[in-house]
């Protein structure tokens, strides 16, 4: 079976965007060393703004100090697309392993983007059926009300960075001083409040669905 590490930024257990990145290269580095298996990482994050590779300035509209007031982090990320949001109330999902792995193709990267889209819809209808798939400068995937999921990811020698993220309850801090995406569009959440227990059954979803769609599991 393939491994799953699930891990939540907590009062008393930290998880940040930093540490989930490093742990993702780690496996990303066994994968091509060993040719071991590769990981499913489910995370809930530390408030943060990474900003991938078109990411411009002024997609971030409070000043720097503001947002570190504030808790919130921003980081340089190798991963397509523009600048986004993650922390409490919102799950990241990485798929890390070969390309060929994941899709069946060692070139499939569009089939990796479309998988991470189609995992974020199967679990998005659960909640409510209008969620649909965006693509262009709305790729993701959306409700009636706005977006709920992104992805954007990175082929390192073969391996696939990076992932999706799924809006799971909105928080004080979620996209706080951000044009997400560079869009000027509103956003959603799955949940209508912060649950613990729903939480925990959005994310026990995600990753059944993820482990079906990339590991056939």
């Amino acid at each position: 079976m393939v491994r799953v590490e699930l891990r939540r930024h907590l009062p008393n257990a930290g998880w940040s965007y930093r540490a989930l990145d490093l742990r993702q290269r780690e496996i990303a580095a066994e994968v091509r060393s060993q040719g071991s298996k590769g990981a499913l990482l489910l995370s809930e994050v530390a408030p943060v703004i990474t900003m991938g590779r078109r990411a411009t300035a002024e997609e971030i509209l409070l000043p720097p100090a503001l947002l570190e007031n504030r808790g919130i982090d921003i980081f340089p990320t190798d991963r397509g697309g523009l600048a986004t949001y993650h922390g409490p109330g919102q799950w990241v999902l990485f798929a890390v392993d070969t390309l060929e792995s994941l899709t069946g193709d060692p070139r499939g990267v569009r089939a990796l983007v479309e998988g991470l889209l189609a995992v974020a819809l199967e679990v998005g209808r659960i909640y409510d059926s209008s969620a649909e798939i965006r693509s262009g400068a709305e790729t993701g995937v959306w409700t009636r009300r706005g977006k709920f999921a992104a992805v954007g990811v990175h082929i390192d020698q073969r391996v696939a960075l990076h992932g999706l993220s799924v809006n799971g309850f909105k928080t004080e801090t979620s996209f706080l001083g951000l044009r997400p995406c560079g869009l000027d569009a509103p956003v959603d959440f799955l949940l209508p409040s912060s649950d613990e227990q729903e939480f925990l059954k959005l994310g026990e979803a995600l990753r059944k669905r993820a482990l079906a769609q990339f590991w056939k599991e």
